[in-house]
């Protein structure tokens, strides 16, 4: 009976190989495994899924203190940090208060000219209850006559009670009268003075606007001529951080210059040092070759090519010799 020395012995008794028990037992075993594989994969998974957060936390944090380092270190980031800080904070307070100087002073001027319009007003007011006051006091002085003249008739009439009466009323109408007229005058004085105090302001209004309109325009004319100085000084004197970067450009431009021409150099060097070579080369070859011809002249390149002594010919010998050898060729 032949059994094979290689691979895996043919059944025997007729059976198939899933059926065997070492296969059975195969198959249990992978199927353990793939359980053990699902069951555990389950409590691996969130444990990766930590690290890969923890991890990208990691970086983020290890990013943010690289950036908080160079904000710490950097003179320049720190410098447009705080100039953008600076223009952030003035264009949000420029939002609830004019911070234009010529702004300001045309605000003031507006906001006095409101106060003047109110006190104009008030001016109105206080004339209108004089005026009011001077037409009661009339009034009160129409009416005390009124009450004389009835109590006087009430008097020629033997009605004494009625002109008591009515010389009552016109006693408290002169006294109505004479408590009114301070007032009166008072308010006469006041309007008056309040005029005065009010053309006095309109008067300084319009001095204020003649002086801010003035100094708006020297304002933008110098604005104007300063801008252009200013672009001349960075002409002659250089923005600083672009004088910068073009010194650090003019450097680079010139090492790079530096270094291309050490190489041209250099590739000069060896170039000529390769002609050097090669013409030596030629003349030797040179020479070589005008002693190969002139021997072969003198008939004796056969025995060189041979290592034999040559044999010394005359010209009619290695015309001859010369002849054979393309008849030969020929042949």
């Amino acid at each position: 009976m032949n059994t094979p020395l290689l691979g895996p012995p043919a059944p025997a008794d007729g059976l198939p190989s899933w059926q065997k028990p070492e296969k059975v037992a195969a198959w249990v075993f992978v199927a353990l495994l793939a359980g053990m594989g699902v069951y555990y994969w389950g409590m691996i998974v969130p444990y990766l899924v930590d690290i890969v957060f923890d991890t990208v936390k990691l970086g983020i944090g290890l990013g943010t203190l690289f950036v908080l380092f160079l904000l710490a270190t950097n003179k320049r980031i720190k410098a447009g940090l705080w100039y953008l800080g600076q223009r952030i904070f003035r264009t949000a307070a420029s939002l609830f208060v004019n911070t234009d100087p010529i702004g300001i002073m045309e605000d003031y001027i507006r906001n006095t000219e409101k106060e003047a319009r109110n006190m104009e007003e008030e001016v109105g007011n206080i004339e209108g209850a004089s005026e009011l006051v001077k037409r009661k006091m009339a009034a009160n002085a129409d009416q005390m006559k009124e009450y004389l003249g009835l109590a006087d008739s009430a008097l020629r009439q033997g009605e004494k009670d009625s002109a008591e009466s009515y010389a009552s009323r016109a006693a408290q109408l002169e006294d109505y009268n004479r408590r009114l007229q301070p007032m009166a005058t008072t308010t006469a004085n006041v309007s008056l003075v309040m005029r005065q105090i009010l053309k006095a302001a309109l008067r300084q209004i319009d001095g204020s606007k003649f002086k801010v309109n003035l100094l708006k325009d020297e304002y933008e004319l110098v604005k104007r001529t300063s801008s252009g100085m200013r672009a001349a000084m960075n002409i002659l004197r250089g923005d600083p951080d672009k004088k910068y970067f073009f010194d650090l450009a003019t450097d680079r431009v010139a090492q790079d210059m530096a270094q291309q021409l050490g190489q041209i150099k250099q590739a000069m060097r060896y170039s000529q040092e390769f002609v050097k070579e090669m013409d030596i080369q030629n003349g030797v070859m040179s020479e070589k070759g005008q002693r190969l011809l002139d021997k072969y002249q003198k008939g004796e390149f056969n025995a060189i090519m041979e290592n034999e002594q040559p044999v010394r010919m005359n010209v009619a010998a290695t015309a001859k010799a010369t002849d054979d050898a393309y008849g030969k060729l020929l042949d």
